[in-house]
Formats: structure tokens, C-alpha cells, sequence
């Protein structure tokens, strides 16, 4: 850590409310911009960057940086911004489960049997697919992670994400297009 960022902690530790807002004013603008991309909501991204903040604030004296804190910011609005992300999937899924299922007369045979043979015929398309392109389609299909979110999870660019999404997307189309015409 740089020694200006590391005599700024310092006042703060001590409770220096001038230096807290600086910091808050220098960050709070790229750290919501950053949130937003991850948890798609401008409303949301104020709410957890304000939380990192608060956090800081309320947890000052006891509060170790070993890496810069820009770096560390940046961390933390990611992971509030997860927990956030995991919370509205735990709600959903919950939401789900309460709601009753609807009632559906038994399926008719030659839709249950075509059922099986897309389900199989993706199955088998996503597993000819090279590891990676299958990883990256799993987190993003399966997982519901954003490019971005794949991109830092496995150390690759958002374009390499992007890229092999388009590989996967285009083979299952491919796939479906000749199940058709049979």
C-alpha cells in the first residue's frame, strides 16, 4: 500500500471523519458503476457500496489492509455484491418451491419420448463440446453467472467468455436445426 493511502487508513482508524468522506468521494461514483455491472441494478449497487462503506466505518479500529485499498474496495463491493446475488436466488428458489405446481393431465406419449431425445441430443451436444466451452456454458446457464463474473472466476477475458458462449450456442443450434429436418 502506497504510503499516502496508508496514512489516510491511519486517520481513519483514529476516526477522522474528513479523511472517511474523502475516500468515500473519491470511490463511491466507480465502485456503484462497478456493483451495477455485477448485480444489474443501479439501486442496488448504491445500497451495497454504501454497506462497504458503513463497514469501514463502523469497523475502522480493528480494520487491517494488506494490499491496496482501491484493491480492497473493489473486493468488497464484488463480495457484497454476491451476497446480494445469492440472497435474490435463495429468495427465488424459495419462492418457487411455495408455489404450487401446476396440474397437468398425463403427457401425451410422442411428447414425452421427443422430450427425452432433445434432452439427449443436448446432452450429447454439450459433452462433445471442448471443457472449457462446456465450463463457461455450465456457469452461465446452469450457475447464472455473468460473462464478467465467469471472466474473473477462471482468470480469462470477458471476450474469451463471450466467444466460447458463442461456440456453445451456435453447436446446440446446429444441433436442433438437423433434429428437425429429420
Amino acid at each position: 500500500m502506497v504510503l499516502k493511502e496508508q496514512q489516510q487508513l491511519r486517520k481513519i482508524q483514529k476516526g477522522d471523519i474528513e479523511s472517511f468522506e474523502a475516500l468515500f468521494h473519491h470511490y463511491y461514483s466507480g465502485l456503484c458503476g462497478y456493483s451495477a455491472s455485477l448485480v444489474g441494478m443501479k439501486e442496488v449497487a448504491e445500497e451495497v457500496v454504501q454497506d462497504v462503506f458503513f463497514n469501514i466505518w463502523k469497523n475502522r479500529e480493528t480494520l487491517r489492509i494488506r494490499q491496496s485499498l482501491q484493491s480492497y474496495l473493489y473486493r468488497a463491493a464484488y463480495n457484497n455484491s454476491m451476497m446480494y446475488l445469492r440472497k435474490m436466488r435463495r429468495e427465488h428458489f424459495m419462492e418457487d418451491l411455495s408455489r404450487p405446481e401446476p396440474s397437468v393431465d398425463s403427457p401425451d406419449p410422442s411428447q414425452v419420448i421427443q422430450l427425452d431425445e432433445v434432452s439427449n441430443l443436448i446432452s450429447q451436444t454439450l459433452e462433445s463440446l471442448p471443457e472449457r466451452t462446456r465450463e463457461i456454458f455450465r456457469l452461465n446457464r446452469q450457475e447464472g453467472l455473468k460473462y464478467r463474473e465467469i471472466a474473473l472466476k477462471l482468470s480469462i477475458s470477458e471476450k474469451t467468455v463471450e466467444a466460447n458462449m458463442g461456440k456453445a450456442l451456435k453447436a446446440l443450434r446446429n444441433s436442433m436445426e438437423r433434429y428437425e429436418q429429420e
